[in-house]
């Protein structure tokens, strides 16, 4: 049930709607830049087969953004850090965490004039 709330991550279930009113809320649907496209996060979980059951999945993705847009090159203390707070009995974390890994390292080539490839 994890939502981003004004830059958090946040459960959904643990707040009244009440308490949602006015804050800029961004769900699993919103992380995709446009209809029928993934994030480089979505493809990097995709890529690095971080996706099992796919139950879990939505949390690690919110929770990861969050992360990214704070941490540009995030450790991977950080990255078990960020994500402590899901449940996953399908992969053991070790796919989820090379994924945000993939995911800072593709973005991090975005905020660059180097080619992406080039070293």
């Amino acid at each position: 049930c994890t939502v981003i709330a004004d830059g958090e991550a946040v459960r959904a279930c643990l707040i009244l709607a009440v308490q949602a009113d006015g804050l800029d809320i961004t769900t699993i649907e919103g992380l995709a830049p446009a209809r029928g496209e993934l994030s480089v996060l979505q493809d990097s979980f995709c890529e690095t087969h971080a996706l099992q059951c796919g139950y879990c999945t939505s949390g690690f993705l919110l929770a990861a953004t969050v992360l990214l847009r704070r941490t540009e090159n995030p450790s991977r203390a950080e990255i078990e850090r960020a994500i402590s707070g899901n449940l996953c009995r399908c992969t053991g974390y070790t796919q989820i965490i090379e994924a945000i890994e993939l995911a800072a390292e593709r973005l991090g080539h975005r905020n660059t004039n180097e080619p992406e490839g080039a070293a």
